[in-house]
């Protein structure tokens, strides 16, 4: 687990990216899958694990496509 200073914690950030690459933030799997009908085609869901502070977050990993919930 990555942990910078005092009131750092890890999460997941999930977001759908359509098929003309705009992007969506959900605040879980669940409500990102639940959604992912109404984008139609081609529309993905993806999560990446962030560190997130008081003021700032930073990306732990890359953005990963996530096939089901």
């Amino acid at each position: 687990m990555y942990v910078e200073g005092i009131g750092v914690n890890e999460q997941r950030e999930w977001i759908i990216r359509n098929s003309k690459g705009r992007k969506f933030v959900y605040d879980s799997a669940a409500e990102a899958f639940g959604e992912l009908d109404e984008y139609g085609p081609g529309a993905t869901v993806l999560t990446r694990r962030i560190s997130r502070g008081m003021f700032r977050k930073k990306p732990i990993e890359d953005w990963q496509v996530v096939e089901s919930f």
